[in-house]
């Protein structure tokens, strides 16, 4: 089968993975980054694999479709940032007064701020917190990266400078080859003449310091 007839036979996939999992960008846009994904995949891909095909490729499809999104829409700023920590540090102020969980209608009235600009915070500040709570193992996703300096707004690309500061200069250095270049524990290990385990560890030290510095 050509690379082709592989593309049009999982054209339906990639369509459905984008009006499932992708909103306010342009279809074509998503359509051309799932056929990247495609092309990924079948690279990659064993024929010996017990995997089908069309499930072993949803993760390349979706890690493309991602990475595009974090390009094009997802720009959390450092006042995002900084707003989403003080609603996280109210919710639990006011869950320790009240004794319940307050709702975001609550958290509002409390903040005097409005719901929709509050619900926001929250979901642009959780995905900087959250971007540093994925796993750490040779078979990181694609799209667990962070973006490079010249698809993030300055605010983004400070606020990651921040957190990478707190970190020693062999934990920042693999963590800038492991999430920024996207390059595998052991292609890191060999650049920088360590083994694989040291890499590891580093890593999760590092990813460790970065959570606590975002999450205080």
């Amino acid at each position: 089968m050509t690379t082709e007839q592989i593309i049009e036979e999982n054209k339906g996939l990639i369509y459905k993975i984008a009006h499932q999992s992708f909103y306010g960008i342009e279809r074509e846009d998503l359509y051309q980054a799932g056929v990247l994904g495609i092309l990924k995949a079948i690279k990659n891909y064993q024929q010996n694999s017990n995997a089908k095909f069309s499930s072993y490729a949803f993760k390349s499809i979706f890690g493309e479709m991602y990475k595009l999104a974090m390009q094009k829409q997802i720009k959390v700023s450092s006042d995002y940032l900084r707003l989403y920590k003080s609603i996280e540090t109210s919710r639990y102020t006011l869950a320790q007064k009240w004794g319940k969980i307050p709702t975001n209608e609550e958290l509002a009235l409390f903040l005097e701020m409005d719901v929709y600009e509050l619900e926001q915070a929250i979901l642009a500040g959780s995905v900087m917190v959250s971007s540093l709570d994925n796993h750490t193992e040779e078979d990181r996703s694609l799209y667990e990266t962070i973006p490079t300096s010249e698809t993030m707004s300055i605010d983004d690309y400070l606020t990651i400078e921040e957190g990478l500061n707190q970190l020693s200069e062999e934990e920042r250095e693999i963590i800038k080859y492991r999430y920024i270049e996207d390059m595998t524990q052991s292609e890191v290990a060999r650049k920088l003449k360590k083994t694989q385990v040291m890499v590891s560890r580093y890593e999760k030290k590092g990813i460790d310091k970065m959570r606590e510095y975002y999450a205080a």
